[in-house]
């Protein structure tokens, strides 16, 4: 499954915020970029990867 399937809002460091608010936001982040679905922290790329094969968004996304 492809994320873009989903349309996903993408936010970009310095373009839509700064260091400091990402800093701010994710305090103990050691990965860019950081996700969140449904309002929770997922985390980088491989709790992705992870959350992917415990998850469908076919559920309430």
């Amino acid at each position: 499954m492809r994320l873009a399937n989903e349309n996903p809002k993408i936010h970009m460091l310095d373009q839509d915020y700064t260091r400091e608010d990402f800093l701010r936001k994710f305090p103990n982040a050691r990965t860019f970029p950081q996700i969140i679905i449904n309002g929770e922290n997922i985390g980088g790329y491989h709790e992705l990867e992870k959350w992917l094969t415990r998850n469908s968004f076919e559920e309430d996304f």
